[in-house]
Protein backbone atom coordinates (compact mmCIF):
# COMPACT_ATOMS: atom_id res chain seq x y z
CA UNK A 1 0.00 0.00 0.00
CA UNK A 2 2.82 2.40 0.89
CA UNK A 3 4.57 1.61 -2.38
CA UNK A 4 1.41 2.24 -4.38
CA UNK A 5 0.75 5.55 -2.58
CA UNK A 6 4.34 6.61 -3.17
CA UNK A 7 3.94 5.82 -6.88
CA UNK A 8 0.76 7.91 -7.06
CA UNK A 9 2.56 10.77 -5.35
CA UNK A 10 5.46 10.54 -7.79
CA UNK A 11 3.23 10.88 -10.81
CA UNK A 12 1.07 13.49 -9.09
CA UNK A 13 4.10 15.68 -8.35
CA UNK A 14 5.48 15.18 -11.86
CA UNK A 15 2.07 16.18 -13.25
CA UNK A 16 2.13 19.27 -11.05
CA UNK A 17 5.58 20.19 -12.34
CA UNK A 18 4.36 19.64 -15.91
CA UNK A 19 1.35 21.89 -15.36
CA UNK A 20 3.27 24.65 -13.58
CA UNK A 21 4.52 26.47 -16.77
CA UNK A 22 0.86 26.98 -17.73
CA UNK A 23 -0.19 28.50 -14.40
CA UNK A 24 1.41 31.95 -14.68
CA UNK A 25 -1.63 33.02 -16.68
CA UNK A 26 -3.77 32.55 -13.59
CA UNK A 27 -1.71 34.51 -11.09
CA UNK A 28 -4.07 36.49 -8.85
CA UNK A 29 -7.04 34.91 -10.61
CA UNK A 30 -10.28 36.50 -9.41
CA UNK A 31 -13.66 34.80 -9.05
CA UNK A 32 -16.08 37.41 -7.80
CA UNK A 33 -14.72 38.83 -4.55
CA UNK A 34 -12.38 35.85 -4.07
CA UNK A 35 -8.81 35.90 -5.40
CA UNK A 36 -6.78 32.77 -6.06
CA UNK A 37 -3.18 32.13 -6.97
CA UNK A 38 -2.93 28.60 -8.40
CA UNK A 39 0.81 29.00 -8.89
CA UNK A 40 1.35 29.65 -5.17
CA UNK A 41 -0.98 26.77 -4.34
CA UNK A 42 1.11 24.49 -6.56
CA UNK A 43 4.23 25.42 -4.58
CA UNK A 44 2.60 24.46 -1.29
CA UNK A 45 1.33 21.18 -2.78
CA UNK A 46 4.84 20.39 -4.01
CA UNK A 47 6.30 20.86 -0.54
CA UNK A 48 3.60 18.75 1.13
CA UNK A 49 3.51 16.04 -1.55
CA UNK A 50 7.28 15.63 -1.72
CA UNK A 51 7.50 15.49 2.08
CA UNK A 52 4.94 12.68 2.19
CA UNK A 53 6.65 10.89 -0.71
CA UNK A 54 9.95 10.99 1.16
CA UNK A 55 8.29 9.63 4.28
CA UNK A 56 6.91 6.66 2.31
CA UNK A 57 10.30 5.67 0.90
CA UNK A 58 12.24 2.73 2.38
CA UNK A 59 14.59 3.91 5.09
CA UNK A 60 17.74 3.11 3.11
CA UNK A 61 16.44 5.06 0.11
CA UNK A 62 15.39 7.98 2.30
CA UNK A 63 18.73 8.11 4.11
CA UNK A 64 20.76 7.98 0.90
CA UNK A 65 18.69 10.73 -0.67
CA UNK A 66 18.89 13.02 2.35
CA UNK A 67 22.64 12.38 2.60
CA UNK A 68 23.29 13.64 -0.94
CA UNK A 69 25.68 16.64 -0.72
CA UNK A 70 23.54 18.83 -2.98
CA UNK A 71 20.49 18.25 -0.77
CA UNK A 72 22.52 19.32 2.24
CA UNK A 73 23.95 22.41 0.60
CA UNK A 74 20.58 23.49 -0.77
CA UNK A 75 18.91 22.92 2.61
CA UNK A 76 21.62 24.78 4.54
CA UNK A 77 21.39 27.70 2.11
CA UNK A 78 17.63 27.91 2.66
CA UNK A 79 18.07 27.83 6.44
CA UNK A 80 20.65 30.60 6.22
CA UNK A 81 18.15 32.67 4.21
CA UNK A 82 15.37 32.28 6.79
CA UNK A 83 16.45 35.27 8.97
CA UNK A 84 16.02 37.56 5.95
CA UNK A 85 12.48 36.28 5.72
CA UNK A 86 11.71 36.71 9.42
CA UNK A 87 13.55 39.94 10.23
CA UNK A 88 12.77 42.05 7.16
CA UNK A 89 10.78 44.71 9.11
CA UNK A 90 13.81 45.28 11.40
CA UNK A 91 15.96 45.67 8.29
CA UNK A 92 13.64 48.43 7.02
CA UNK A 93 12.55 46.13 4.23
CA UNK A 94 9.28 44.56 3.09
CA UNK A 95 6.52 43.25 5.37
CA UNK A 96 7.35 39.91 6.95
CA UNK A 97 4.53 38.25 5.00
CA UNK A 98 6.12 39.25 1.68
CA UNK A 99 9.60 38.13 2.71
CA UNK A 100 8.38 34.79 4.08
CA UNK A 101 6.31 34.17 0.96
CA UNK A 102 9.50 34.56 -1.10
CA UNK A 103 11.37 32.20 1.24
CA UNK A 104 8.64 29.54 0.92
CA UNK A 105 8.76 29.90 -2.87
CA UNK A 106 12.51 29.20 -2.80
CA UNK A 107 11.94 26.26 -0.42
CA UNK A 108 9.50 24.73 -2.93
CA UNK A 109 12.33 24.31 -5.47
CA UNK A 110 14.15 21.81 -3.22
CA UNK A 111 11.39 19.13 -3.32
CA UNK A 112 11.41 19.27 -7.12
CA UNK A 113 15.15 18.65 -7.13
CA UNK A 114 14.87 15.93 -4.48
CA UNK A 115 12.15 13.99 -6.30
CA UNK A 116 14.02 14.17 -9.63
CA UNK A 117 17.23 13.06 -7.92
CA UNK A 118 15.49 10.17 -6.18
CA UNK A 119 13.79 8.90 -9.33
CA UNK A 120 16.98 9.20 -11.39
CA UNK A 121 18.95 7.20 -8.81
CA UNK A 122 16.44 4.42 -9.51
CA UNK A 123 17.34 4.69 -13.23
CA UNK A 124 14.10 6.58 -13.90
CA UNK A 125 15.51 9.94 -14.89
CA UNK A 126 13.84 9.65 -18.30
CA UNK A 127 10.44 9.83 -16.57
CA UNK A 128 11.38 13.28 -15.23
CA UNK A 129 12.57 14.47 -18.64
CA UNK A 130 9.38 13.24 -20.31
CA UNK A 131 7.26 15.08 -17.74
CA UNK A 132 9.17 18.28 -18.50
CA UNK A 133 8.71 17.78 -22.24
CA UNK A 134 4.98 17.28 -21.69
CA UNK A 135 4.91 20.63 -19.91
CA UNK A 136 5.81 22.24 -23.24
CA UNK A 137 2.54 21.35 -25.01
CA UNK A 138 0.32 24.17 -23.72
CA UNK A 139 2.99 26.93 -23.78
CA UNK A 140 3.99 25.87 -27.31
CA UNK A 141 0.43 25.88 -28.66
CA UNK A 142 -0.20 29.23 -26.98
CA UNK A 143 3.01 30.67 -28.42
CA UNK A 144 2.12 29.44 -31.91
CA UNK A 145 -1.32 31.02 -31.62
CA UNK A 146 0.24 34.32 -30.54
CA UNK A 147 2.73 34.16 -33.40
CA UNK A 148 0.14 33.40 -36.08
CA UNK A 149 -2.54 35.82 -34.91
CA UNK A 150 -0.22 38.57 -33.67
CA UNK A 151 -1.28 38.17 -30.07
CA UNK A 152 1.06 38.17 -27.08
CA UNK A 153 2.67 41.41 -25.91
CA UNK A 154 3.48 44.73 -27.56
CA UNK A 155 6.55 46.06 -25.74
CA UNK A 156 8.01 49.37 -26.91
CA UNK A 157 6.14 48.97 -30.17
CA UNK A 158 7.46 45.44 -30.83
CA UNK A 159 5.29 42.31 -31.01
CA UNK A 160 6.72 39.51 -28.86
CA UNK A 161 5.15 36.17 -27.95
CA UNK A 162 5.05 35.09 -24.30
CA UNK A 163 3.25 31.74 -24.36
CA UNK A 164 1.56 31.10 -21.01
CA UNK A 165 4.07 33.28 -19.16
CA UNK A 166 3.56 36.82 -17.88
CA UNK A 167 6.32 38.26 -20.10
CA UNK A 168 8.33 37.12 -23.16
CA UNK A 169 11.57 36.95 -21.17
CA UNK A 170 10.64 34.10 -18.77
CA UNK A 171 9.13 32.28 -21.74
CA UNK A 172 12.51 32.54 -23.47
CA UNK A 173 14.32 31.13 -20.40
CA UNK A 174 11.97 28.17 -20.43
CA UNK A 175 12.43 27.65 -24.17
CA UNK A 176 16.22 27.48 -23.78
CA UNK A 177 15.72 24.68 -21.26
CA UNK A 178 13.26 22.86 -23.54
CA UNK A 179 15.76 23.13 -26.39
CA UNK A 180 18.34 21.35 -24.25
CA UNK A 181 15.93 18.51 -23.43
CA UNK A 182 14.87 18.14 -27.08
CA UNK A 183 18.54 17.93 -28.04
CA UNK A 184 19.12 15.21 -25.44
CA UNK A 185 16.26 13.18 -26.91
CA UNK A 186 17.61 13.80 -30.41
CA UNK A 187 20.99 12.40 -29.40
CA UNK A 188 19.64 9.40 -27.47
CA UNK A 189 16.50 8.31 -29.37
CA UNK A 190 16.64 5.69 -32.12
CA UNK A 191 14.65 7.90 -34.50
CA UNK A 192 15.57 11.53 -34.22
CA UNK A 193 13.52 13.19 -36.97
CA UNK A 194 10.64 14.09 -34.68
CA UNK A 195 12.98 15.47 -32.04
CA UNK A 196 14.80 17.51 -34.67
CA UNK A 197 11.47 19.04 -35.74
CA UNK A 198 10.66 19.78 -32.10
CA UNK A 199 14.05 21.44 -31.65
CA UNK A 200 13.42 23.61 -34.70
CA UNK A 201 9.99 24.57 -33.35
CA UNK A 202 11.48 25.55 -29.99
CA UNK A 203 14.16 27.61 -31.72
CA UNK A 204 11.55 29.38 -33.83
CA UNK A 205 9.48 30.24 -30.76
CA UNK A 206 12.60 31.45 -28.99
CA UNK A 207 13.33 33.82 -31.87
CA UNK A 208 9.73 35.08 -31.75
CA UNK A 209 10.13 36.12 -28.10
CA UNK A 210 12.81 38.58 -29.29
CA UNK A 211 14.44 38.34 -25.89
CA UNK A 212 18.11 39.31 -25.93
CA UNK A 213 18.55 37.61 -22.57
CA UNK A 214 17.06 34.39 -23.94
CA UNK A 215 19.16 34.60 -27.10
CA UNK A 216 22.32 35.08 -25.05
CA UNK A 217 21.41 32.15 -22.80
CA UNK A 218 20.83 29.99 -25.87
CA UNK A 219 24.26 30.88 -27.23
CA UNK A 220 25.97 30.08 -23.91
CA UNK A 221 24.05 26.78 -23.62
CA UNK A 222 25.05 25.66 -27.12
CA UNK A 223 28.73 26.51 -26.61
CA UNK A 224 28.93 24.64 -23.29
CA UNK A 225 26.86 21.69 -24.51
CA UNK A 226 29.07 20.98 -27.54
CA UNK A 227 32.14 20.75 -25.30
CA UNK A 228 30.90 17.29 -24.41
CA UNK A 229 30.32 16.32 -28.04
CA UNK A 230 32.49 15.12 -30.90
CA UNK A 231 34.72 17.53 -32.86
CA UNK A 232 32.32 17.28 -35.84
CA UNK A 233 29.41 18.61 -33.78
CA UNK A 234 31.61 21.27 -32.22
CA UNK A 235 32.48 22.59 -35.67
CA UNK A 236 28.78 22.63 -36.60
CA UNK A 237 27.84 24.69 -33.54
CA UNK A 238 29.26 27.98 -34.79
CA UNK A 239 27.36 27.98 -38.12
CA UNK A 240 24.18 26.95 -36.27
CA UNK A 241 24.54 29.86 -33.83
CA UNK A 242 25.23 32.21 -36.75
CA UNK A 243 22.02 31.13 -38.48
CA UNK A 244 20.10 31.63 -35.22
CA UNK A 245 21.56 35.13 -34.81
CA UNK A 246 20.74 36.08 -38.40
CA UNK A 247 17.16 34.84 -38.08
CA UNK A 248 16.85 36.79 -34.82
CA UNK A 249 18.35 40.04 -36.08
CA UNK A 250 17.38 40.26 -39.75
CA UNK A 251 13.62 40.20 -39.21
CA UNK A 252 11.94 43.63 -39.05
CA UNK A 253 11.08 43.04 -35.39
CA UNK A 254 14.61 41.93 -34.58
CA UNK A 255 16.09 44.99 -36.27
CA UNK A 256 13.74 47.22 -34.32
CA UNK A 257 14.72 45.51 -31.08
CA UNK A 258 18.42 45.81 -31.93
CA UNK A 259 18.03 49.49 -32.76
CA UNK A 260 16.28 50.08 -29.45
CA UNK A 261 18.94 48.26 -27.42
CA UNK A 262 21.80 49.99 -29.22
CA UNK A 263 20.33 53.42 -28.46
CA UNK A 264 22.45 54.76 -25.59
CA UNK A 265 21.52 57.85 -23.60
CA UNK A 266 22.90 59.74 -20.64
CA UNK A 267 21.80 58.11 -17.38
CA UNK A 268 21.77 61.39 -15.47
CA UNK A 269 19.43 62.92 -18.03
CA UNK A 270 17.12 59.90 -17.99
CA UNK A 271 17.01 59.96 -14.19
CA UNK A 272 16.29 63.70 -14.15
CA UNK A 273 13.62 63.75 -16.85
CA UNK A 274 12.11 60.27 -16.35
CA UNK A 275 11.60 59.84 -20.09
CA UNK A 276 11.20 56.42 -21.67
CA UNK A 277 14.38 54.83 -22.94
CA UNK A 278 15.72 51.53 -24.27
CA UNK A 279 15.60 48.38 -22.13
CA UNK A 280 19.37 48.29 -21.71
CA UNK A 281 19.68 51.93 -20.63
CA UNK A 282 16.71 51.43 -18.32
CA UNK A 283 18.44 48.43 -16.74
CA UNK A 284 21.63 50.40 -16.15
CA UNK A 285 19.65 53.16 -14.48
CA UNK A 286 17.74 50.64 -12.36
CA UNK A 287 20.99 49.00 -11.28
CA UNK A 288 22.27 52.43 -10.25
CA UNK A 289 19.24 52.86 -7.98
CA UNK A 290 19.71 49.35 -6.56
CA UNK A 291 23.38 49.94 -5.72
CA UNK A 292 22.64 53.31 -4.12
CA UNK A 293 20.02 51.70 -1.92
CA UNK A 294 22.21 48.71 -1.04
CA UNK A 295 25.03 51.06 -0.02
CA UNK A 296 22.85 52.28 2.87
CA UNK A 297 22.71 48.76 4.35
CA UNK A 298 25.68 46.94 2.80
CA UNK A 299 26.15 44.03 5.21
CA UNK A 300 22.64 42.72 5.87
CA UNK A 301 20.48 44.24 3.12
CA UNK A 302 16.75 44.71 3.61
CA UNK A 303 15.17 41.23 3.57
CA UNK A 304 13.91 38.89 0.88
CA UNK A 305 11.90 40.42 -1.96
CA UNK A 306 12.83 43.92 -0.81
CA UNK A 307 13.04 45.70 -4.19
CA UNK A 308 9.29 46.50 -4.42
CA UNK A 309 9.59 48.21 -1.02
CA UNK A 310 13.00 49.90 -1.06
CA UNK A 311 13.90 50.52 -4.71
CA UNK A 312 13.22 54.23 -5.41
CA UNK A 313 12.90 53.47 -9.13
CA UNK A 314 9.17 52.77 -9.20
CA UNK A 315 6.67 51.54 -11.77
CA UNK A 316 3.77 53.64 -13.10
CA UNK A 317 5.81 56.85 -13.14
CA UNK A 318 6.72 56.64 -9.47
CA UNK A 319 3.26 55.68 -8.20
CA UNK A 320 3.68 51.90 -7.93
CA UNK A 321 6.08 49.52 -6.17
CA UNK A 322 9.81 49.54 -6.78
CA UNK A 323 11.10 47.87 -9.92
CA UNK A 324 12.56 44.38 -9.76
CA UNK A 325 16.38 44.37 -9.99
CA UNK A 326 16.56 42.57 -13.38
CA UNK A 327 19.84 41.13 -12.11
CA UNK A 328 19.79 38.24 -9.64
CA UNK A 329 23.24 39.05 -8.26
CA UNK A 330 22.15 42.58 -7.39
CA UNK A 331 18.88 41.14 -6.06
CA UNK A 332 20.66 39.07 -3.41
CA UNK A 333 23.07 41.92 -2.70
CA UNK A 334 20.08 44.19 -1.98
CA UNK A 335 18.05 41.56 -0.13
CA UNK A 336 20.76 39.92 1.99
CA UNK A 337 23.73 42.28 1.88
CA UNK A 338 27.30 41.15 1.40
CA UNK A 339 26.91 38.30 3.88
CA UNK A 340 23.99 36.67 2.09
CA UNK A 341 25.47 37.48 -1.30
CA UNK A 342 28.58 35.45 -0.50
CA UNK A 343 26.40 32.52 0.57
CA UNK A 344 24.43 32.85 -2.68
CA UNK A 345 27.64 32.65 -4.71
CA UNK A 346 28.78 29.65 -2.65
CA UNK A 347 25.47 27.88 -3.39
CA UNK A 348 25.87 28.57 -7.10
CA UNK A 349 29.49 27.43 -7.04
CA UNK A 350 28.72 24.14 -5.29
CA UNK A 351 25.91 23.44 -7.78
CA UNK A 352 28.25 23.96 -10.71
CA UNK A 353 30.92 21.77 -9.11
CA UNK A 354 28.41 18.94 -8.58
CA UNK A 355 27.26 19.09 -12.21
CA UNK A 356 30.84 19.21 -13.50
CA UNK A 357 31.75 16.11 -11.50
CA UNK A 358 28.67 14.31 -12.81
CA UNK A 359 29.58 15.19 -16.41
CA UNK A 360 33.13 13.93 -15.87
CA UNK A 361 32.16 10.74 -14.04
CA UNK A 362 29.07 9.48 -15.94
CA UNK A 363 29.78 6.21 -17.74
CA UNK A 364 26.92 5.70 -20.19
CA UNK A 365 26.51 8.09 -23.17
CA UNK A 366 22.89 9.09 -22.26
CA UNK A 367 23.84 9.93 -18.66
CA UNK A 368 26.97 11.78 -19.78
CA UNK A 369 25.02 13.81 -22.38
CA UNK A 370 22.33 14.65 -19.84
CA UNK A 371 24.98 15.84 -17.40
CA UNK A 372 26.57 18.04 -20.08
CA UNK A 373 23.18 19.48 -21.01
CA UNK A 374 22.50 20.19 -17.33
CA UNK A 375 25.88 21.90 -17.13
CA UNK A 376 24.99 23.95 -20.23
CA UNK A 377 21.67 24.96 -18.64
CA UNK A 378 23.56 25.92 -15.49
CA UNK A 379 25.95 28.14 -17.46
CA UNK A 380 23.07 29.77 -19.33
CA UNK A 381 21.31 30.39 -15.98
CA UNK A 382 24.38 32.15 -14.59
CA UNK A 383 24.72 34.26 -17.74
CA UNK A 384 21.04 35.21 -17.90
CA UNK A 385 21.02 36.17 -14.23
CA UNK A 386 23.24 39.15 -15.05
CA UNK A 387 20.43 40.72 -17.07
CA UNK A 388 17.09 39.49 -15.73
CA UNK A 389 15.02 38.00 -12.92
CA UNK A 390 15.67 34.27 -13.41
CA UNK A 391 15.44 33.28 -9.74
CA UNK A 392 11.86 34.58 -9.56
CA UNK A 393 10.79 32.75 -12.75
CA UNK A 394 9.37 29.88 -10.68
CA UNK A 395 8.21 27.61 -13.51
CA UNK A 396 11.64 27.90 -15.12
CA UNK A 397 13.39 27.19 -11.80
CA UNK A 398 11.29 24.07 -11.20
CA UNK A 399 12.18 22.70 -14.63
CA UNK A 400 15.83 23.70 -14.27
CA UNK A 401 16.28 21.97 -10.93
CA UNK A 402 14.38 18.92 -12.14
CA UNK A 403 16.99 18.64 -14.91
CA UNK A 404 19.79 19.08 -12.37
CA UNK A 405 18.31 16.33 -10.18
CA UNK A 406 17.85 13.97 -13.12
CA UNK A 407 21.41 14.56 -14.34
CA UNK A 408 23.04 14.05 -10.94
CA UNK A 409 20.88 11.02 -10.18
CA UNK A 410 21.50 9.34 -13.53
CA UNK A 411 25.25 9.83 -13.20
CA UNK A 412 25.17 8.30 -9.71
CA UNK A 413 22.99 5.38 -10.85
CA UNK A 414 25.23 4.57 -13.79
CA UNK A 415 28.28 4.56 -11.54
CA UNK A 416 26.56 2.45 -8.89
CA UNK A 417 26.98 5.31 -6.41
CA UNK A 418 24.32 4.46 -3.87
CA UNK A 419 21.60 3.87 -6.47
CA UNK A 420 18.56 1.80 -5.80
CA UNK A 421 16.72 -0.40 -8.23
CA UNK A 422 13.19 0.62 -9.13
CA UNK A 423 10.92 -1.96 -7.48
Amino acid sequence: MKRRLASWLEYGILALIAVRPSLDWFTDWAAGSMRFNPAAGASLLLIAGAGLWLKLQPQITRNRLIAHPMIWVFGIWLLLLLPWGLLSPWLNGPPRSEALREWVRLVSILPVFGLALGLARQNRGAVVIHALLLSFIVPALTGLYQLIFQEGSIIQGVHRIRGTFVHPNPFSFYLVLMAGLAYWKLRTADRGVGWMLLLLLITGLLIATFSFTGAGMFGVAVLVCVLGESPRLRHAAVPALLVFALLFLLTPTGQKRLGSVMKWENLDEIERTGKETSSMVWRLLNWRFILRTWNKSPWLGYGLQSAPTVNPNRVDHGQGPGQDPHNDYLRFLLDTGLIGFIWFLAWLGFTGQALWRAAAAADSPPARRLAWIALAMYASWLAGSFNDNLITATAYQYCLWAVFGAALGEAAAQNGDGSESAS
